[in-house]
């Protein structure tokens, strides 16, 4: 049972009620939207909830031994939930608070779900997103895997490489689109080709700034930059689009000596035995290094 604060209870009791159900979103980029049903701004533990978004709840589940799941639906029409946003990745993962609210004295609030969102489907103008609850995580791989490959994202704590010096991280103008998620670009003639692939590109301008795309892969066209992105941004990039990208790396042993300098901090195994070391019969192969897997 979730305790209710007094003044919530005693709201209840009179017979009389005047509640709403509010919706907090904390975004990948860190921008918290608020949402309501009711017919007029609320402010919730000091979050302007905008009314007539249409945003809407389905019911949440939860059954025993599994997570709590549910829905939200709503519509493209708010100023502050754009297509894009939603195609670029900033709700991929936004944490989310629903609340129950007494729309009389806002400060009566209560959470009633805590979750995540998951996977979104739209189909117009219109959104479906899927709610799943914090125990969700419990159902997440915890611990290392052990394998040749580094199993640390780059630049993290145990990696330790700093992606912010100029070596590791370039700005390049976009100079033209040649395909969805291909474009040339200037300002990275000073990147060998290849150095940016598996990396991160983030927008600064244009109509996809804050957007994030992951690099395939990084080669020249010219005396430009050529970058084929993972995930092409909602708007089509235009010439002036400006960005940051960050070296990429493929986990691999050579490439952390050589690219990094960091082989210390290598976390992979590069020599760990492969099925050819363990089903491995009399032959004339020189080399059984477990390489074949």
């Amino acid at each position: 049972m979730i305790p209710l604060p007094a003044g919530f209870q005693a709201s209840l009791d009179s017979g009389v009620t005047t509640l709403c159900w509010c919706w907090l979103v904390t975004r990948n980029d860190g921008a918290v939207l608020g949402f309501t049903d009711h017919d007029r701004a609320l402010e919730v533990v000091g979050v302007t909830c905008e009314p007539q978004s249409g945003f809407a709840s389905g019911p949440v589940r939860s059954e025993t031994g599994a997570p709590a799941r549910g829905a939200a639906f709503g519509a493209l029409h708010s100023d502050a939930i754009q297509a894009a946003d939603i195609a670029n990745g900033l709700y991929d993962g936004a944490e989310v608070r629903v609340m129950r609210v007494n729309w009389q004295s806002p400060d009566q609030a209560v959470t009633v779900f805590t979750g995540e969102i998951g996977e979104i489907r739209r189909a117009g103008a219109a959104f479906e997103a899927e709610l799943t609850g914090l125990s969700a995580r419990l159902n997440r791989r915890i611990g290392r895997v052990f394998a040749r490959t580094c199993d640390a994202e780059l630049g993290d704590h145990r990696c330790t490489v700093d992606l912010d010096t100029p070596a590791f991280t370039g700005t390049g103008v976009v100079v033209e689109a040649l395909a969805d998620g291909i474009i040339t670009a200037s300002g990275l003639s000073g990147f060998a080709p290849g150095w940016f692939g598996e990396g991160q590109l983030v927008w600064t301008c244009g109509a996809n700034e804050d957007a994030r795309s992951r690099v395939r892969a990084h080669g020249l066209a010219g005396d430009l930059a050529r970058l084929e992105l993972v995930r092409a941004p909602f708007h089509s990039p235009k010439a002036g689009d400006a960005f940051t990208v960050t070296a990429g790396c493929d986990g691999q042993a050579l490439t952390c000596r050589t690219k990094f300098s960091n082989f210390i901090n290598f976390r992979g195994c590069p020599h760990l035995p492969g099925n050819d070391v363990l089903v491995r019969h009399a032959g004339s192969e020189p080399v059984r290094d477990g390489g074949k897997r």
